[in-house]
């Protein structure tokens, strides 16, 4: 028996809920063994073979530390699948933020002890990932892949499978189904979580005019070992849409009180530790080697920013008007720059001593020098053969800079025409997306840098904004190429004038530029003394640091296209929708949106959006969306709060809506924002469709105290 663990985390549970055909495998193992514990006891035997024996000599489901353990299903010392299971099952019987945090942190704890090489396997799983959005992971596993494994393994015909398509959408359910009267004559064995993960690293490196076969016959493996609940959730991590609210906040939470767990470390503190290191190095890979190596004391220091690792991307604040920018940053020194139509994009460049594997590797620069060069987009995908000639130009900077050894940057590219002015977005889209050939060009970009997370190895990202850009510009001076080959780099147009009448000149001058408007920054660190204003009102400090995946006070974005009172257009997620009516009939319209709240980490709704759609973009909203889909359902999604509307159907999370609209008002429908203004929600009136931001992930949308902060403005203005 190991010592007792103690996890100091208030828990609230429901039975396990489930008809009775739904729950005969693991009826038992529900009962017996619950992950929602707040007092989690680990017995160290290795358990039994089979998965229908786990629990069978122990508890997690009691609050009593002293009179129960709980046997691990393992197989040859590896956590079985069926544990994993076990804990999509339970997260998706709740919609609880923090009991999902709880029942994760206690699934960790368990593999941590009893199958650290399990960890990193379940982390992907649960963040339906195969690995970071900037390595070359896609399961590619359609229609015709899972409906094939299933008609051999569970021996079914063509209609009858069409039959459980049509009656229960879901491919899982689907799968439950098919499988669960499915008897072997040999009984295979238990499937493990790190048998799962590889099988699934291995169907995406398939590829080639057989690999529908091959990638058929890799989930039929793993459908042979699975059966009923197993098979449900098998199937949903194949299409990797589990449904079970963990999202990457959430997930960052529990995998920290993991590890926090026995220590000195606070819960809330671990958990800023871990939220810190990833957003500055998103990769589950690094920080578990780290973790397992080192705990959480030299978490920080051990999974530095690093070439080649993007940062989560800082965001800037809405603001009204120019003239509330001033009041905002309490009359501290600040810089306004252009905010370009373009795409924004990290830059990453190393010298190295050999070719390497990914990315771009250019000639020599110097004798047995290489340089080594990736770019990433704002949402952290790998965009470097996208943009051959601005890597071209990364490498002649190199060349011409002898103080040059390793740079990551900020940016945004443009795209230009021959005399070298800024041309719109949607010609920049026209832009294929791989294998540019940079000696055939069509669509030539400009790259401005706006600011430098790390110079020759050493992290800037807690450097003030001044000293940032000085390093940027004094190291990586503009670039103006006559050929083709190359994409001129120059650092984002500003000023460092605060006045009124200036920052209005400057940007009136960047609307001629075709800007969508202006960054205001702070440049130096700004904390409030005691006689200062800022502390009678309780104001915080202003950082001037970079801060990763944060949305600063520091950064204010002021934008032409204002709303009639909002100030700015608004980042929205789709989450539902209604049939239309009369000639809208065949598409869904209205469209139901939400705003991101982190403190519930789901998304809110906000209001309905029918203005601003083409029949086209309706066409293709219905493919998206299509009734019997994963990514669509009767009921809502996990991590999705609806309020008191009831749309016919509810979209799975997964993409961002520019839109715009009158103003906002509290509503007693829309849950957006709620307590946050009153014990009302916010919904935007008459909102209108704009442009779909594919730089954008659901968790970089606007958030619920962007909205609360939005109506604040507008009421005071």
């Amino acid at each position: 028996m190991a010592d007792d663990v103690e996890l100091a985390i208030k828990l609230s549970m429901e039975s396990y809920k489930r008809e009775a055909d739904e729950r005969e495998l693991y009826q038992r193992d529900i009962k017996r063994a619950k992950l929602h514990s707040e007092t989690l006891v680990i017995s160290s035997d290795s358990g039994s073979d089979n998965d229908d024996e786990i629990g069978n000599t122990g508890s997690i489901h009691t609050l009593n530390a002293s009179s129960d353990s709980f046997v691990v299903p393992k197989l040859d010392n590896a956590i079985q699948f069926t544990l994993f299971v076990q804990a999509c099952v339970e997260c998706s019987s709740t919609r609880s933020r923090i009991e999902i945090t709880n029942i994760l942190t206690n699934y960790l704890r368990i593999v941590r002890k009893n199958d650290p090489d399990a960890l990193l396997p379940s982390l992907w799983l649960f963040s339906s990932q195969l690995g970071p959005p900037y390595e070359p992971n896609e399961l590619g596993v359609g229609k015709l892949v899972l409906n094939g494994a299933l008609k051999d393994v569970a021996a079914l015909s063509p209609t009858r499978l069409k039959q459980l398509h049509n009656r229960l959408g879901d491919i899982g359910d689907v799968a439950f189904e098919a499988t669960r009267n499915v008897i072997s004559v040999v009984k295979p064995k238990p499937l493990t979580v790190s048998q799962v993960y590889g099988t699934f690293k291995d169907i995406a490196t398939q590829h080639g005019p057989r690999s529908v076969t091959a990638k058929t016959n890799l989930v039929k493996k793993l459908l042979v070992s699975a059966k009923a609940e197993q098979a449900r959730w098998l199937m949903r991590a194949l299409v990797q849409n589990l449904r079970i609210g963990a999202v990457r906040t959430t997930l960052s939470h529990a995998l920290a009180r993991a590890f926090a767990v026995g220590t000195p470390i606070d819960l809330p503190s671990a958990e800023k530790i871990v939220r810190r290191v990833y957003a500055r190095h998103p990769n589950y890979t690094t920080l578990v080697k780290a973790l397992l190596d080192s705990g959480l004391n030299e978490l920080e220091m051990k999974v530095p920013v690093q070439v080649g690792t993007p940062v989560q991307p800082m965001l800037g604040a809405i603001t009204r008007s120019l003239a509330d920018v001033q009041t905002r940053l309490r009359g501290q020194p600040f810089t306004s720059e252009a905010k370009l139509d373009g795409q924004r994009c990290q830059l990453h460049a190393s010298l190295v001593d050999s070719k390497q594997k990914n990315g771009w590797t250019s000639p020599l620069v110097r004798d047995n020098t290489y340089l080594y060069v990736r770019l990433f987009s704002r949402r952290l995908e790998d965009m470097t053969e996208k943009y051959p000639d601005v890597a071209m130009s990364l490498y002649e900077i190199f060349k011409n800079e002898p103080s040059l050894s390793s740079i990551v940057l900020d940016a945004e590219i443009a795209a230009i025409d021959d005399m070298d002015n800024i041309r719109s977005f949607q010609e920049l889209s026209n832009r294929s997306r791989k294998a540019v050939d940079v000696d055939e060009v069509k669509i030539r970009v400009a790259v401005f840098g706006f600011d430098c997370m790390l110079f020759n190895g050493e992290t800037l990202l807690d450097k003030p904004f001044r000293e940032r850009r000085s390093i940027m510009r004094t190291h990586m001076p503009p670039f103006k190429p006559s050929s083709i080959t190359y994409a001129p780099w120059d650092h984002m147009p500003s000023i460092d004038d605060t006045g009124l009448v200036e920052i209005s000149a400057f940007f009136e001058k960047c609307m001629t530029m075709k800007a969508e408007g202006i960054m205001v920054k702070l440049l130096d660190y700004y904390e409030p003394t005691d006689t200062d204003d800022a502390v009678k009102t309780r104001r915080k400090a202003l950082p001037a640091t970079y801060e990763p995946d944060k949305r600063a006070e520091s950064w204010l974005k002021v934008k032409k296209d204002y709303l009639e009172d909002v100030g700015d257009s608004i980042d929205l997620v789709p989450i539902g929708a209604w049939h239309g009516m009369g000639r809208k009939n065949q598409f869904w319209s209205p469209i139901l949106l939400g705003v991101y709240d982190d403190d519930e980490g789901a998304v809110t709704a906000v209001c309905k959006c029918m203005s601003g759609f083409s029949d086209a973009f309706y066409k293709a909203i219905g493919e998206r969306y299509a009734e019997g889909s994963s990514n669509v359902s009767k009921h809502a999604f996990p991590g999705v709060i609806i309020g008191d509307t009831s749309p016919d159907v509810y979209f799975q999370p997964s993409e961002v809506w520019e839109c715009r609209g009158a103003d906002i008002t509290q509503s007693p429908v829309y849950p957006a924002a709620k307590g946050r203004i009153s014990d009302k929600g916010l919904s935007i009136r008459f909102p209108r469709f704009i442009r779909v931001r594919e730089d954008k992930d659901v968790e970089q949308a606007n958030t619920a105290a962007d909205l609360a902060s939005m109506y604040e403005k507008q009421q005071s203005g």
